[in-house]
């Protein structure tokens, strides 16, 4: 299942966003510059659920939060679903 969902990752966004294909996980980070912009456009958008970076991550001594530019997607439904949600991933942002 994972290396199938890991494949239709690296399809919808092969060169996208920050995508590279890791050795293993089933969360999938991904570079959009603004984590909560782009969770509330998915949200609103695509119907899909992301977790801004900047919620799992705290600000360093400069006051930067290291996960703002990202968004955690979970790759944890079948392969059906994944595939779309992708695609509406891909297309929205």
């Amino acid at each position: 299942m994972m290396s199938t969902a890991l494949a239709l990752t690296a399809e919808a966004l092969d060169g996208r966003l920050g995508f590279y294909r890791p050795g293993g996980g089933f969360y999938l980070w991904l570079d959009v510059g603004d984590g909560e912009v782009a969770g509330l456009k998915l949200w609103r958008e695509a119907a899909l659920r992301v977790i801004p970076g900047r919620y799992l991550a705290h600000e360093d001594a400069d006051g930067m939060n290291p996960g703002a530019r990202y968004i955690r997607c979970a790759l944890v439904h079948d392969i059906e679903t994944t595939a779309r949600a992708l695609d509406r991933l891909a297309r929205t942002l």
